[in-house]
């Protein structure tokens, strides 16, 4: 093959698919989060995978192309590229619904590994073929170079992909759209490399129309709205409620976030009334809220007339905007200051700026999942320097005997003294519940005194006994 502009159009076919493998990684995770929750068994299982399927394309890419002339690369290249974006097309749509569907009989690991396989395996195994037939095209009896000249094109490309899709492509265009970008780059390389093949082309005719059709055929009906931003899904529905009552739910993570009855708009969750009362007990005049959702309690505390101020916290800053539209449905108070921080910052952040309050509630542990950096002591202790009354809502199992259930509130006892707990749904016959953990004795709680293991930043087995909660041997 002659030097020149040729080799540029290779290389960058490199990039494509270096960028496009680990746009797919992160997509894949985003994906699974509202459904297994974020959890280092789904990145792990899922990244091993992706490896594997990449592995074995790189050796299989390269014992192919040894064997083959410089036409039929090309064209089976193509082919791979296009086969890998029909693949993802349908790939994509399905991977909540089969992953949901594995969990009602297998375990975490085993249904993460399973889905990944069956959806992901192939097509990457097909585009990492790309690496090898590229440094066979561009080698001129020189192997080395030509492999460490497509693995850097690869790998930046990969740099790319790992950056862009999460910082840019999910706030810009959302994660359903990133899906289609991600099948669009792999067609343009596909076309690229077979502009001369009609047939390989009408794949690609083929590609484009496939991934928005079983985007449409898979997404959920009847959402008053729905988005997914880089943190999480996000879907707002009406409900009818035990008591008769229709309920606007808001969805986060694929858990119940926040609900309002629909007829006037005030709090019906049981957890955030309790609280409520458990605020106002303390005669607080100003609180902090950690995890939002969707302003609930923000929005009631804001009504008090002894609160002069709500500092509210939350990593996504998608949260205000959508509670204001489309979920409370009305503008938050001037006595709610929003800051979309994570909660770890924003309290180290409000601790060094000298700020303190009343009041604390923690409502950051959402869905099927929970950000493990926010149940260790570490963070606990930061909390108690800028609060006076803490309470903690979390979903645990009514017995407490539960290792998760267990280990959590002895790290919460471990930094504030003790800890009581009041079940916030005591009528309700479900063993997992909204569990309200306090750091003072307040009306209607308990304490107490069980035995645990405390978790720390730096040796932390909450994820592993949150799994176990959901879907182990903890499970209900």
């Amino acid at each position: 093959m002659q030097r020149g502009p040729a080799h540029w159009i290779l290389w960058t076919v490199a990039f494509t698919e270096g960028f496009s493998t680990l746009a797919v990684e992160v997509i894949a995770i985003r994906l699974a989060i509202p459904v297994a929750g974020s959890s280092m068994i789904l990145t792990g299982v899922m990244l091993g995978v992706v490896l594997f399927a990449l592995s074995a394309g790189y050796w299989r890419g390269g014992a192919l192309s040894a064997k083959w002339d410089a036409a039929r690369t090309r064209t089976i290249l193509a082919r791979n590229l296009l086969l890998a974006a029909v693949i993802y097309g349908v790939a994509f749509p399905l991977e909540a619904r089969l992953l949901d569907k594995l969990l009602d009989s297998l375990n975490l690991p085993l249904s993460i590994g399973i889905t990944a396989a069956l959806l992901f395996a192939m097509p990457v195994y097909f585009a990492s073929q790309t690496v090898p037939m590229l440094a066979e095209l561009t080698s001129d009896g020189k192997a080395g170079r030509a492999s460490g000249k497509v693995l850097f094109f690869s790998t930046i490309g990969s740099v790319a992909g790992g950056v862009v899709t999460p910082v840019w492509l999910f706030p810009s265009i959302g994660v359903t759209r990133s899906t289609y970008l991600v099948c669009a780059v792999l067609v343009a390389a596909g076309v690229v490399m077979a502009i001369v093949h009609k047939r390989l082309i009408a794949i690609a005719v083929a590609v484009i129309l496939v991934a928005p059709a079983m985007h449409r055929l898979s997404a959920p009906t009847g959402d008053l709205f729905s988005f997914d931003s880089p943190y999480q899904s996000v879907r707002i529905f009406n409900s009818q409620a035990k008591n008769g009552r229709m309920e606007r739910i808001l969805m986060m993570g694929g858990g119940r976030a926040s609900g309002v009855y629909a007829d006037d708009g005030e709090s019906s969750f049981s957890y955030t009334l309790v609280s409520e009362r458990a605020l106002a007990e303390t005669g607080a005049s100003e609180a902090l809220v950690i995890g939002s959702a969707g302003f609930n309690l923000p929005r009631d505390a804001a009504r008090m007339p002894v609160i002069q101020r709500i500092d509210a916290v939350d990593v996504d800053p998608s949260v205000k905007p959508i509670a204001e539209q489309y979920f409370l449905k009305q503008p938050l108070s001037s006595k709610i200051q929003f800051l979309a921080l994570s909660a770890r910052f924003a309290v180290r952040k409000l601790k060094r700026e000298s700020r303190h309050y009343g009041f604390t509630m923690i409502d950051a542990y959402f869905g099927k999942g929970i950000p493990d950096e926010l149940v260790t002591t570490e963070f606990f202790a930061d909390v108690r320097a800028v609060s006076d009354h803490t309470l903690v809502n979390a979903g645990l199992d009514r017995e407490l005997e539960s290792a998760f259930a267990r280990n959590l509130l002895a790290t919460f006892r471990a930094a504030f003294g003790d800890v009581w707990i009041i079940d916030a749904k005591p009528n309700d016959p479900d063993r997992m519940t909204n569990i309200l953990v306090l750091s003072w004795p307040a009306q209607g709680s308990k304490l107490w005194t069980g035995t645990g293991t405390v978790y720390h930043d730096d040796l932390n087995t909450a994820d592993r006994d949150r799994v176990s909660l959901m879907w182990g041997d903890d499970a209900p």
